[in-house]
């Protein structure tokens, strides 16, 4: 019979296994690209890291399956549901006025691109922009930035119409997916 320390260690060498096994576990330039654009388009700002995480498919999976087992987790499982790349940094922001900003360069080559704004909200103490990348009917990316005290930065890859769906569900104060589109 298995001890639970034995368990837990197992648990560990395997996400150890599965964050050097995966492809995509180091750090984005494109979000940091972003985050300099901000830097220099609001002098005297500051961003303090408090997160920088990059997950590809291996860690995805696992996550996917943790969630299925870990009680209270179930709630995040139909946002993973088609994600197979996720990036994300999350810094403490020290900003004294917006009012000088406007759409990050990394951003705007995105469009440049073929990218689509989805939501740009601009005021002087927040900031929101949410892009999307086209496939025919389909969502292959999107990167999200939020500024307010934090700045978020989110970048994500697969198959997201469903995200894009319940973002945008919980951009107007409703909570889910629209529709029947559970786990």
């Amino acid at each position: 019979m298995k001890t639970s320390s034995t368990i837990l260690r197992a648990g560990a060498l395997a996400v150890s296994l599965a964050v050097l096994s995966s492809p995509g576990c180091l750090w984005s330039p494109e979000l940091s690209g972003v985050r300099h654009d901000i830097e220099r388009q609001l002098p005297g700002s500051s961003f303090h890291k408090n997160v920088e995480l990059s997950f590809g498919p291996v860690l995805l999976t696992f996550a996917r399956v943790a969630t299925s087992v870990i009680p209270g987790a179930r709630e995040a499982r139909p946002y993973l549901k088609g994600v197979s790349r996720v990036q994300i940094g999350v810094y403490e922001a020290h900003v004294d006025s917006l009012s000088g900003l406007h759409m990050p360069a990394r951003l705007q080559s995105l469009i440049d691109h073929g990218w689509e704004t989805a939501v740009r909200v601009r005021d002087d103490h927040d900031a929101v922009w949410l892009l999307y990348r086209p496939d025919g009917e389909r969502v292959k990316e999107i990167f999200v930035v939020v500024l307010d005290d934090e700045l978020v930065l989110v970048r994500a890859r697969g198959h997201l119409e469903r995200l894009v769906a319940a973002a945008m569900q919980e951009a107007h104060g409703r909570h889910g997916f629209p529709g029947d589109l559970g786990s």
